[in-house]
C-alpha cells in the first residue's frame, strides 16, 4: 500500500471514530447551535490530524548523513526530534530530522527551514490572523473574539505580541525604503522611462495619543501621512455636501520629530514615485511643520490648505463681533463666499478692520495672520478649475481610523514603543499592505537550535 493510501485509510478510520463519538455523546442535541459547535470541534481535530500527517509525509524517511551548515561546514544527522506547532488548527506535534554542526555546534532542522516552521511559537498564519485582530480591537477583546470565531485560544498578551511583531516588520520595511530613497543609484533607476504618475495626492496631519511618561509629555503627536489618487471632482458650491472618494490609499505614521518624519515622507513617496509625478498635490491644515516638510522634500508640489480648516476661522470672529445671530450668520456666509471666490484681500481686510474690536479682536487678528500666512495655498477657484481636491478628509479619516478608533479607546495609556508598533500595524492593514507584511515574516530566520 502506498503512503497516501495508508494515510487515507488512517484518516477514514479517524473520521469514523470521531463521528461515532460525536453522535454517541450528542444523541439528543438541544439546539442546532450545539450541533454546529460539536461539528466545528470535530473538524478542528480532523485538521490537526491532516496537518500532522502532511508534515510526516514531507519528512524524508531516510535522512541524509550530512547537510550544509550556515557556517560552511557539514552538519551531521543525529536523530528524529519532536516538535510542537501552535497553528490555526490547534496544537500539532510532529517529528523531524535533527542535525548538529561539529564546528559551530549549531542545531538544524531541514524541514523547519524549508517550511518556515516555528516550533514552540505561533505559526505564520496564526500570527497573521491574531495580529490582524489585535490591530482592529483592544487586545483583551480581540482575544475573546478570536477564540469565539476560531476555537483557538490565544491570550491577550499573545495578541499584543503578534500585533507588535507586524509593526516591527513595517518598521523594517520603512528603514529599507529610507535607505533606498537616499541611494542615488536607486533613485536614478526609478527615473527609467516608464509611466509616471499623472496626478498624485499627499496629505499630512497629526493626532494626540496618550502615552506613559512624565506628565509634561503624556500626550504625544502621532504624525500621519497618506498617499492616494482620486477621480472625484471638487464641489461646485461652498455649501455642497461632498467627500473625497480616494483610491489606492497608503498610510504611514510614527511618533517622532518632524525632521525625522520627513525622511519617512520622502521614502514612502519614492515608493509611490511621487518625485516623478506629473502633478503632485499636498493637502494640509495649515500647520507650519507640514508645509516645511513638503517645501523641503517636494518643493515643486502644489500646496493646498484644507477648505474646511480654513473656514473654521470664520465663525468665531462672527459670533464675537455680532451679538445678533442673524448678523453673525450673514457675515460668516459673506466671508465664506469671499474665500470661495479667491478674494483674499477682501477677506483679510475684513479681519484687519476687526483687529481692535473689544470682543472679536483676538480671533480676528489670529484669522488675519492665518490667511495672510497661507494665502498662496488658498487659490480655491484655480484649484477647482483644474479639478484638484481642496479637502484633506482622506488623512483626517486615516487619523481617526488609526488613532481614534484603536489607540484612543477608553482608558488606553500606551507604552511609547507599543503605541508606535500598533499604529504601524493598523496603518498597514488599512492600506491593504497586510499580505506584503505577513509574507515577509512567513520564513523567519529563527534562532539556531541547541
Amino acid at each position: 500500500m502506498t503512503v497516501i493510501g495508508k494515510l487515507g485509510q488512517e484518516f477514514g478510520q479517524y473520521v469514523l471514530q470521531l463521528t461515532g463519538q460525536l453522535l454517541l455523546s450528542h444523541q439528543r442535541p438541544d439546539s442546532l447551535s450545539e450541533m454546529e459547535r460539536s461539528i466545528r470541534d470535530m473538524l478542528l481535530k480532523l485538521g490537526q490530524f491532516l496537518l500532522g500527517a502532511w508534515l510526516a509525509m514531507l519528512e524524508e524517511p531516510y535522512p541524509l548523513e550530512t547537510m550544509a551548515c550556515r557556517c560552511g561546514a557539514q552538519a551531521s544527522y543525529q536523530f528524529k526530534r519532536d516538535g510542537v506547532l501552535y497553528t490555526l488548527l490547534g496544537t500539532v506535534k510532529y517529528r523531524r530530522a535533527y542535525y548538529v554542526c561539529p564546528v559551530c555546534h549549531a542545531g538544524r532542522y531541514p524541514l523547519d527551514d524549508k517550511l518556515g516552521l516555528r516550533p514552540g511559537e505561533l505559526s505564520a498564519e496564526l500570527e497573521s490572523l491574531t495580529a490582524m485582530t489585535g490591530a482592529q480591537l483592544p487586545f483583551a477583546q480581540s482575544s475573546d473574539l478570536f477564540s469565539a470565531l476560531t476555537l483557538i485560544s490565544v491570550s491577550d498578551e499573545s495578541m499584543a505580541k503578534t500585533t507588535r511583531a507586524m509593526g516591527e516588520e513595517v518598521q523594517k520595511q520603512e528603514r529599507e525604503w529610507i535607505a533606498q530613497s537616499q541611494d542615488y543609484a536607486w533613485l536614478q533607476e526609478q527615473e527609467r522611462p516608464v509611466e509616471r504618475p499623472q496626478r498624485l495626492y499627499g496629505a499630512l496631519d497629526a493626532v494626540k495619543v496618550h502615552v506613559r511618561g512624565d506628565t509634561e509629555h503624556a500626550w504625544r503627536d502621532l504624525k500621519a501621512g497618506a498617499w492616494f489618487t482620486t477621480t472625484s471632482l471638487p464641489p461646485k458650491t461652498p455649501d455642497e455636501e461632498w467627500e473625497v472618494h480616494a483610491t489606492d490609499i497608503s498610510y504611514y505614521c510614527d511618533i517622532m520629530e518632524a525632521q525625522q518624519f520627513g525622511d519617512l515622507l520622502w521614502a514612502t513617496g519614492c515608493q509611490q514615485r511621487a518625485q516623478l509625478a506629473q502633478e503632485l498635490i499636498f493637502l494640509g491644515d495649515g500647520a507650519d511643520w507640514i508645509w516645511r516638510l513638503i517645501s523641503n522634500h517636494y518643493p515643486e508640489a502644489i500646496q493646498i490648505v484644507d477648505w474646511f480648516h480654513a473656514t473654521e476661522y470664520l465663525m468665531p470672529v462672527a459670533q464675537a463681533a455680532f451679538a445678533d445671530q442673524t448678523q453673525a450668520e450673514a457675515w460668516n456666509q459673506q466671508m465664506r463666499s469671499e474665500l470661495w471666490d479667491g478674494k483674499l484681500d477682501a477677506l483679510i481686510g475684513a479681519f484687519e478692520r476687526l483687529a481692535d474690536h473689544p470682543r472679536a479682536g483676538e480671533a480676528a487678528r489670529k484669522a488675519a495672520t492665518y490667511f495672510t500666512h497661507n494665502r498662496d495655498r488658498m487659490h480655491y477657484p484655480e484649484y477647482r478649475a483644474k479639478g484638484y481636491q481642496i479637502g484633506s478628509g482622506t488623512i483626517e479619516s486615516g487619523c481617526k481610523q488609526v488613532a481614534t478608533q484603536r489607540l484612543k479607546v477608553a482608558g488606553a495609556i500606551w507604552n511609547l514603543d507599543n503605541c508606535i508598533l500598533t499604529a504601524k500595524a493598523r496603518a498597514a492593514l488599512l492600506s491593504g499592505q497586510w499580505p506584503t507584511i505577513t509574507a515577509r515574516r512567513e520564513h523567519l530566520s529563527l534562532p539556531l537550535a541547541t
